[in-house]
């Protein structure tokens, strides 16, 4: 993970071993050292914020329980980003979403100028929004290793041993993926043009 170490953050390992000797209160400090990020995967694999929420109090409860089986030696950020992707993975598939349609991203630049102060603020939402709807739109594998890579900002070896998947299979996946999601962009914004030359 990519992230600063607080002053008074003794490391993950000095945590997990206070936690197996019997210090139960000690796992709060590694959930509040790693909740964003976790929370930050599930949300892009999820699609939604209150299945994120679920997840990632499932992804912990699973962490605190298997906590005994972890190995000192490996990275306990990447053995909770494992947890985590394979948790949202596994209720993304059980919920069975009806797949979305271009129809399902009506709004234009127009829209996003009209509740902004100024159009540089209206497209940094507007692109914000068609990425998220994009995501939204290929699987959700392919969500994980794009949420692992851009915004958590992870290398293909660390995703490759989150995801088990092989180094050469993520880049793979992340080319694909790529390719998906500037496709579903540009046919969006080919609606939305269309639409508008309707009235002109």
């Amino acid at each position: 993970m990519r992230q600063r170490e607080s002053m008074d953050y003794k490391g993950d390992i000095f945590y997990i071993e206070k936690i197996l000797s019997g210090e139960q209160n000690a796992f709060t400090c590694l959930v509040n050292r790693h909740k964003d990020h976790v929370y930050n995967l599930a949300l892009r694999i999820c699609g939604n914020s209150e299945d994120a929420e679920e997840v990632a109090q499932d992804a912990f409860v699973k962490a605190y329980r298997s906590l005994p089986q972890f190995k000192m030696k490996s990275s306990f950020a990447t053995w909770l980003y494992r947890i985590a992707y394979n948790t949202s993975i596994s209720h993304v598939r059980q919920r069975k979403k009806v797949p979305l349609s271009l129809d399902d991203f009506p709004a234009d630049m127009a829209d996003f100028v009209g509740i902004n102060s100024n159009e540089e603020d209206a497209e940094e939402e507007y692109n914000s929004a068609l990425v998220n709807f994009a995501l939204q739109k290929i699987s959700e594998e392919e969500r994980g290793i794009i949420g692992l890579y851009y915004f958590e900002e992870l290398n293909t070896e660390e995703i490759a041993l989150i995801t088990r998947i092989s180094k050469s299979n993520v880049k793979v996946k992340l080319f694909r993926a790529r390719q998906k999601m500037i496709e579903i962009i540009e046919k969006v914004k080919k609606k939305n043009l269309l639409y508008h030359e309707q009235f002109r």
